[in-house]
């Protein structure tokens, strides 16, 4: 989903999270989880938007990478630069991420990479349109 939030765009805003427990609870999506294929979603806030994802495992006992990232567009044509990113390492049956929130007045998409830590062949990536 293509978004705009009012406010000028600010400096990059990364933060990494390396954890053996689950996130803190996301806001529900529209869009059912996989066990191959992450769920990604924006999700408005007054702060600005807010990138979030799920990620269904297969085995609970492997751990599995959940990478979320916002991304803005600078002008149509330009590179996608992302602005705010978090990232998941975790042994658990569902991992549920959410980025740092964005304001920008730029076109924006959230994109989320994941699968296995040590496999990184197998990940998968899904951004909103």
């Amino acid at each position: 989903m293509i978004s705009r939030i009012a406010g000028l765009a600010t400096a990059v805003a990364t933060i990494s999270t390396l954890a053996s427990g689950t996130a803190a609870a996301a806001p529900q999506p529209a869009c059912p989880a996989s066990i191959t294929r992450p769920c990604v979603w924006q999700q408005p806030s007054t702060e600005g938007v807010v990138g979030a994802a799920r990620l269904d495992t297969a085995d609970h006992t492997r751990p599995t990478l959940l990478r979320v990232e916002v991304r803005i567009q600078r002008a149509w044509g330009r590179p996608w630069e992302t602005v705010a990113s978090s990232t998941l390492v975790a042994s658990t049956r569902t991992l549920s991420l959410t980025t740092p929130a964005v304001r920008t007045d730029y076109r924006t998409i959230v994109c989320a990479t994941g699968g296995p830590a040590d496999a990184p062949e197998l990940h998968s990536t899904n951004c909103t349109l």
